[in-house]
């Protein structure tokens, strides 16, 4: 769905300053009172008091406020929060970017003098409507409004290498020469029968869990034992991802507005608490971060320039950019380390980049939007997550098969799988909940009645030896413990949840390791 911004919105800009006189800032970001006040403050503009609803589901005020508040010049503030907008719904730039300017002028960032606010978002590659599904009506809960999904995808990145076929890049050749699926609604019989794990239960596991905080730019550890924040670790600006080594000592966290990836101390006292070494400089708007098994290289997916950057983790330098796509979202590194898996959100593919020889698959296409990927284990299979579709898409790493995709919640974000392999958790953003998957046991593939959880979840992981998941919940600011004891794999493996845990604002990744944090 599209919206025209009306030639004369003095309506609009009346409305949104009445609400903000009357009831305050915060009411910007309360979707049912927004839904309440604008239908009488709005009546005969149905489709922009959706709109409105919609950047109050997604905060998008809330953000707006925050990135002035840090400091941020507001042009610059209005254009991210408008492609955060953008990024989670099917309103076009131009739209995102009237409404936001809109709610500047509300908020008294803007003046109105000039006229009507410019704002520029870059543009979104959409899918043809022949190549994208119609989504079957999502699992909701009592009292959400709805939002459109997100729609990108489309083309082919240019200036890449190619892998030969055979010898060492075998793999990566399979995978490149494999034509995905139409995407179409999956899954089997088990679907949203319902809510699981309604009454909350305590959950414990062992180590530190680390959740990051973009709001606070910072990371906050968490001990799994007793489920009780620590003191915050700094990172820089809008931080929005985190990988841990795995000896657990080193976390490296990517900054998406200075372009830098900081390394921090996860072991020690509190003085350990400050950033361990100097900020690496990758490429623009860095996302998604991972580790290869020996430690010795990170690599970095940079959704502003379309390229992921190997980062020397020793000597914190930074190698040439590698052109991957549009807009990469994540990236995952094979369990032998031989390749990393890199999905491009603007062109609804993912890439298989060789580690020894530094070249690229022809890009493999899956659903709309992918945002996330894990790999199974043993490495053969990668689960792709596609935000626009409401799908994941198992991809063989082996031949490169891709399967039909399985149906989940609405605008899934994120993906974790367990350690014995048989059971994936999937977090959906736009309808608070997360949907277990079947790998194993049964039917493989099949989902299980979606999990409630907080607001707005963005991240999800599993804690060592399988016992928990625990998923960052961005609109409220906690983290939710699902305790996995007992759950055998099957179609209806759904889990409890547990008391939330509350960590910084806007936490939008999570990391786990065995090791417990000594401060």
């Amino acid at each position: 769905m599209s919206i025209t911004p009306p030639e004369q919105p003095a309506e609009v800009r009346a409305a949104l300053r009445a609400i903000v006189a009357e009831y305050g800032p915060d009411a910007l970001s309360r979707p049912a009172t927004m839904s309440n006040l604008l239908k009488d403050l709005l009546p005969d503009s149905p489709r922009v008091a959706r709109m409105l609803v919609a950047t109050a589901e997604d905060r998008v005020a809330e953000v707006l406020r925050d990135h002035v508040s840090q400091g941020m010049d507001t042009a610059t503030a209005s254009r991210l929060a408008a492609s955060f907008f953008a990024d989670a719904t099917m309103y076009t730039p131009d739209a995102c970017a009237w409404i936001v300017g809109e709610l500047a002028v509300a908020l008294g960032l803007i003046s109105d003098v000039a006229g009507p606010p410019t704002i520029t978002v870059p543009p979104l590659i959409r899918v043809p409507e022949a190549a994208a599904a119609p989504e079957a009506p999502p699992a909701r809960g009592p009292g959400q409004a709805g939002d459109p999904g997100g729609a990108v995808g489309g083309g082919q990145p240019r200036g890449v290498a190619q892998a030969a076929p055979g010898g060492p890049d075998a793999r990566l050749s399979a995978l490149a020469t494999q034509a995905a699926p139409a995407d179409r609604s999956g899954g089997g019989a088990a679907g949203f029968a319902g809510f699981a794990g309604a009454v909350a239960t305590a959950v414990t596991a062992t180590g530190t869990l680390y959740a990051v905080s973009e709001a606070d730019g910072a990371v906050t550890p968490v001990d799994l034992g007793t489920g009780t924040p620590g003191v915050s670790i700094r990172a820089g600006g809008m931080p929005r991802s985190i990988a841990i080594t795995a000896d657990g000592t080193r976390g490296y966290v990517t900054n998406y507005l200075d372009g830098t990836v900081t390394p921090v101390r996860l072991v020690g006292d509190a003085a350990d608490s400050a950033p361990a070494g100097p900020l690496a400089k990758v490429g623009a708007g860095p996302v998604a971060i991972a580790i290869t098994p020996d430690g010795v290289t990170a690599y970095v997916a940079n959704e502003g320039d379309g390229t992921v950057t190997p980062v020397n983790l020793a000597s914190g330098s930074a190698g040439a950019p590698i052109a991957v796509g549009r807009r990469p979202y994540a990236v995952a590194v094979a369990p032998d380390g031989s390749f990393v898996f890199v999905a491009n959100q603007g062109d609804g593919t993912i890439v298989a980049i060789s580690v020894s020889a530094g070249t690229i698959s022809v890009p493999v296409r899956v659903g709309i939007g992918p945002i996330a990927i894990a790999m199974t284990p043993d490495g053969k299979t990668g689960y792709v997550v596609n935000h626009g579709s409401g799908t994941v898409t198992a991809v063989s790493l082996v031949n490169g098969q891709v399967s039909a995709p399985i149906r989940v919640g609405r605008h899934p974000i994120a993906i974790a799988v367990t350690p014995d392999g048989r059971t994936a958790y999937v977090a959906n953003h736009g309808d608070d909940t997360v949907t277990p998957i079947s790998l194993g046991s049964g039917p493989a593939g099949i989902p299980g009645p979606p999990i409630r959880v907080g607001r707005r979840p963005s991240a999800i992981v599993i804690a060592p030896g399988g016992t928990a998941a625990y998923v960052a919940n961005h609109g409220d600011g906690t983290v939710t413990p699902i305790s996995l004891a007992g759950v055998a794999g099957g179609a209806a493996a759904a889990g409890v949840p547990g008391t939330p845990i509350k960590v910084g604002r806007r936490p939008c990744a999570l990391a786990v390791t065995r090791v417990r944090r000594t401060s």
